[in-house]
């Protein structure tokens, strides 16, 4: 069993994840490529306890890391692959991000 600030690595925020938040009271994290969808609900829990929130459910994705070019030379590299977590929440619960 992780501890839940190696499970949850940090919100990703962006338009997309604002618009998913607003409209679904969905939250979009970036998480340990090893964690499942049981680990990734209990962390979140844990971590907003003080809010009393609870998880509905949890979608997760796995992003593949980008070809990157290495400065100065002509070999090429690749940025590690991650894990995308969307997270919906029970009605009228929510997260404060920022």
């Amino acid at each position: 069993m992780m501890e839940y600030h190696k499970i949850v690595d940090r919100p990703i925020v962006t338009e997309e994840s604002q618009i998913l938040r607003e409209k679904a009271n969905q939250y979009v994290f970036r998480v340990n490529p090893k964690a499942n969808k049981r680990q990734i609900k209990d962390a979140i829990e844990e971590m907003f306890r003080k809010e009393e929130i609870k998880v509905v459910s949890v979608n997760t994705m796995n992003c593949r890391g980008k070809m990157r070019r290495q400065i100065g030379t002509r070999n090429n590299g690749r940025r590690a692959h991650w894990k995308k977590a969307i997270i919906t929440l029970r009605a009228g619960d929510e997260i404060e991000l920022i």
